[in-house]
């Protein structure tokens, strides 16, 4: 899902063989320390040295391909198939809608607003902070615009995954021989997985309208979204299922620029579609 060519066809897919999507959970993503022009960057004592490699990661839709699995791609999914997740008033059964973007919420920080796509001030940093901190504003503005949907950004915690395949062997070794270690620490792929669904179907985390989810334990009740307010529809998210919320996405939203992320967004689709026209 590098190119959102790819996730417009897979789509279109799902919309030729469903009327209807409940449960929208994503996780797509890599690690590399590749750059967006194709350097790679590494530190030997404390010095930072770079290798041009013979490698184009930026897409041909004009995006950089880590960049665009990890953000750009979940939020053109959550886009195209919005009519499906939608309920539908005129149905007698109520129906349940939710989309889950599994990443890193609570791990989020500052982003640079004059390149936002990272064109000029692309960094492996960078890149993770835009990543992350976007997911976190768009469930905000999703469910604002969806009130009969909801929508959550998660955290996994450390879990032994292949994720890390596309690091060069100098940084997988390390990372490989360091994973026992960390074991007491980490969370299983089962563990994880129990708890990613629990986020994705309690009533915890219930949309503005509609359908809450799954019953709500007894003596609990919704929850805070990333704006402050309890059932507002969007959620940050911890591995343990407790809501986080980092003083740096309540200023963003605070102060309005969670729109400026959405219509950032909403032009690059719209840019990546006319040229898409152009390739086709």
């Amino acid at each position: 899902m590098c190119e959102l060519k790819e996730v417009d066809r897979v789509c279109e897919v799902i919309k030729g063989k469903e009327q209807r999507v409940n449960l929208l959970v994503q996780t797509q993503g890599n690690m590399n320390l590749r750059g967006r022009d194709g350097k790679l960057f590494y530190d030997v004592n404390n010095h930072v040295y770079e290798h041009t490699l013979t490698l184009n990661l930026e897409s041909p839709e004009g995006l950089d391909r880590k960049f665009t699995l990890n953000y750009y791609s979940r939020m053109r999914f959550t886009s195209n198939l919005l009519p499906l997740l939608r309920p539908t008033p005129s149905t007698s059964h109520p129906q349940f809608s939710r989309v889950l973007s599994v990443l890193a919420g609570g791990h989020e920080a500052s982003i640079n607003l004059s390149d936002i796509s990272l064109k000029t001030s692309f960094s492996v940093a960078n890149c993770a902070a835009h990543s992350i901190t976007m997911n976190s504003l768009m469930v905000t503005e999703f469910a604002s615009r969806n009130p009969g949907i909801s929508f959550a950004h998660s955290h996994p915690a450390f879990v032994s995954t292949s994720l890390a395949r596309e690091l060069p062997i100098w940084a997988r070794l390390p990372m490989k021989g360091l994973t026992p270690l960390l074991r007491p620490w980490s969370v299983s792929v089962e563990e994880t997985g129990e708890r990613q669904l629990f986020i994705a179907t309690s009533g915890l985390f219930a949309p503005r309208e509609g359908v809450p989810g799954a019953k709500i334990p007894k003596g609990s009740e919704i929850v805070k979204g990333a704006d402050g307010v309890n059932g507002s529809g969007g959620y940050i998210v911890n591995w343990d299922g407790e809501v986080v919320g980092k003083p740096i996405v309540k200023k963003y939203i605070e102060e309005g620029l969670g729109e400026t992320v959405w219509e950032h967004t909403m032009r690059t689709f719209e840019e990546v579609a006319k040229i898409n026209k152009g390739r086709n």
